[in-house]
């Protein structure tokens, strides 16, 4: 209803949509660009798909090392798989498009940022991120 200024805005030009405090993801064939740590807390994402085809993201908590996830014989992850959490999911993403989300971190450990669409973490489309206290 009213403005939504903000009083640290600083000079950068953010996309519309985009949180203030937005941290930006990428996401093409086959990578997924985002910070390798982040502090614990509720983040925002601007997830923006810079590939060719579409893509998905996926967030994963798990103790596991990405090779050591449940998969299943087409070697796509099992998202309700023993030994993982799902963080959050979302909507396919189309090429040049961009989401949006808040994703809860708030727990330490090791997050594991994945598209799952069929063939792509076998593709290596993924990238841990460590959350510290």
């Amino acid at each position: 209803m009213g403005s939504s200024a903000e009083p640290s805005g600083g000079s950068s030009a953010e996309p519309s949509g985009v949180p203030p405090a937005g941290i930006a993801i990428y996401v093409s064939e086959w990578s997924v660009g985002l910070p390798t740590s982040m502090l614990a807390g509720q983040a925002n994402f601007s997830i923006t798909n810079i590939g060719a085809i579409p893509h998905e993201l996926l967030v994963f908590k798990s103790d596991l090392a990405a090779s050591a996830y449940p998969l299943d014989k087409n070697g796509d992850i099992i998202e309700d798989g023993p030994g993982i959490t799902l963080v959050s999911d979302g909507e396919n993403i189309d090429p040049g498009k961009t989401q949006t989300r808040t994703v809860d971190l708030t727990q330490p450990g090791t997050y594991l940022f994945v598209c799952n669409i069929p063939g792509h973490f076998k593709a290596g489309m993924f990238s841990a991120l460590t959350v510290t206290p």
